[in-house]
């Protein structure tokens, strides 16, 4: 008896031992556990170098992947072939319309592009400007560096991130449009060489762009919520929607003298001195006041939102009353200046190979001019030549944009501005002359109804950081953005409008 006491004593106690070693082995795991989670949270955290990436939304998070891929413009492979899975990956139906080196141009869609519906289509760039010295950023450029509520880098603003936007706002139609037959399709087109003039790009997508995309409307970049502007009143946001924008032309202005000579020797004929007095001519140039009808419409829309005497003054600007107070106004203030008159940028300088001692026979200096529509290249060239009047400067054109044209407010104009005001409920919005230059004048060429829109309020500085170190946009403009870009859509997919009819007439 007592034997089998001591047995069950010696079975009692291996037990016991074994449950210990077991709750140690657990008590272990736990801690193991605990630490690879943490571990891993701390991976998920540094993320791009980002200490808040795993609480951020998946739109901020895919925009900081988006920015950490460099395509600076003939070098996109790598972003399209990013934003291809990402759109695959969300159930849209893809077309390559080119896929080369340095021309990758695609798009993304509710349906496939072969069941011609009706397109409203979502217009954006791959290709970004170069960033500079990483050195003059306060966080590198290629990172995706998400820090005080903003996604930093090169192209989170111009523009990855209004992409990103226009993605997620397209995919929350996708399961509907799997179970609905809706009336309109919905594309996300992504191309290549805005920055540079779009020529294999967009050109080329426009090539037989009725065609293929079977387009009800094109939005692209340009307009946007505005904020402390000079000739605005405080406290009240505006939101421009550009119905046309400015034609780039690149000019080269060069002087060539058969003669050099030592440098030591004085005088004033020779090929630098030559540019620089003409450059120097240029610089201090006032463009004349062009009053186009895309600005009296700008201006007639925003007076009357404004109301009272400046809103009065301000609708009927181009009034001859009203002429020199504009001429003085206008050349204080840049935005209006950009508006209103043609501009034009030395933006390169180039210099032949010479010792320093010894004059250069050629000197060349790059200038980009932005038109105003109805303003032709010739007349641009006419009116440098006339200004810098040196028979020895000669002035050619590098590069082109393509002509002008507008689209003035109708349906989708009217439908974007409902979707505004739904999200910020006192913003006005205006038709706007956008002042710089895009891809969306190849797509009105077509004929086709085109608006430049950025679904953001963007400041001053926001503005300032675009093509310039310390690019960023902030995280709740991300989720703002979506929610405008869905409202729009929701109204046009879900909720037509009676006059849906006279949309149609666009794609005749």
């Amino acid at each position: 008896m007592e034997k089998l006491a001591n047995n069950l004593q010696i079975k009692n106690m291996l037990q016991s031992c074994h449950n210990s070693m077991y709750s140690f082995q657990i008590a272990i795991l736990i801690i193991l556990l605990s630490t690879s989670n943490l571990v891993l949270g701390q991976a998920v955290n540094n993320l791009h170098g980002n200490p808040l990436a795993n609480t951020i939304s998946p739109p901020a998070s895919l925009l900081s992947e988006y920015v950490h891929i460099p395509s600076e413009t003939g070098n996109e492979k790598e972003a399209a072939d990013f934003m291809i899975q990402q759109c695959r990956n969300r159930g849209l139906s893809i077309e390559q319309i080119t896929y080369k080196k340095g021309s990758y141009n695609f798009a993304a869609s509710l349906y496939p592009l072969s069941q011609h519906k009706p397109n409203i289509i979502f217009l954006n760039h791959l290709d970004v400007v170069p960033a500079g010295n990483p050195e003059n950023w306060q966080h590198p450029p290629y990172e995706g560096f998400i820090e005080d509520g903003k996604v930093w880098g090169r192209g989170s603003l111009d523009m990855k991130g209004p992409a990103i936007i226009q993605l997620f706002a397209i995919e929350r139609f996708v399961q509907l449009a799997k179970n609905t037959d809706l009336p309109y399709n919905v594309t996300l087109l992504c191309v290549s060489g805005e920055e540079t003039g779009g020529a294999k790009g967009s050109a080329l997508v426009a090539e037989n762009f009725k065609n293929i995309f079977s387009p009800a409307v094109v939005i692209g970049e340009g307009g946007s919520g505005i904020e402390k502007m000079s000739f605005l009143p405080k406290g009240k946001i505006f939101f421009g929607i550009s119905i046309t924008e400015k034609r780039p032309i690149w000019l080269r202005i060069s002087c060539e003298l058969h003669s050099a000579g030592h440098a030591s020797i004085v005088g004033n004929n020779y090929a630098n001195m030559h540019l620089i007095k003409g450059l120097y001519k240029l610089g201090k140039l006032r463009h004349p006041i062009n009053m186009t009808n895309e600005a009296k419409l700008m201006f007639r829309g925003t007076g009357k939102i404004m109301g009272g005497l400046k809103g009065g003054t301000i609708k009927h600007i181009n009034w001859i009353i009203f002429k020199p107070f504009l001429n003085h106004y206008v050349h204080k203030n840049p935005e209006l200046e950009s508006v209103l008159c043609n501009t034009l940028t030395v933006s390169n300088l180039g210099y032949a190979e010479a010792s320093p001692n010894q004059n250069a026979q050629k000197a060349t200096a790059l200038i980009d001019c932005r038109l105003l529509p109805g303003t032709s290249p010739k007349e641009m060239i006419d009116f440098i030549t006339q200004k810098v009047n040196d028979t020895l400067l000669h002035i050619s054109i590098v590069q082109e944009g393509p002509e002008q044209f507008t689209t003035l407010p109708e349906f989708f104009f009217n439908k974007i501005a409902k979707a505004i005001h739904h999200s910020f409920t006192d913003a006005e919005v205006v038709p706007i002359l956008f002042p710089a230059s895009n891809d969306n004048s190849y797509y009105r060429a077509t004929g086709c109804p085109v608006y430049g829109f950025n679904p953001m309020i963007m400041s001053p500085l926001q503005i300032k950081s675009i093509h310039n170190n310390n690019e960023y946009i902030e995280l709740n403009k991300i989720d703002k953005g979506i929610e405008v870009l869905e409202t729009f859509l929701r109204s046009v997919l879900i909720l037509p409008d009676p006059t849906l009819s006279s949309t149609i007439m666009h794609q005749q």
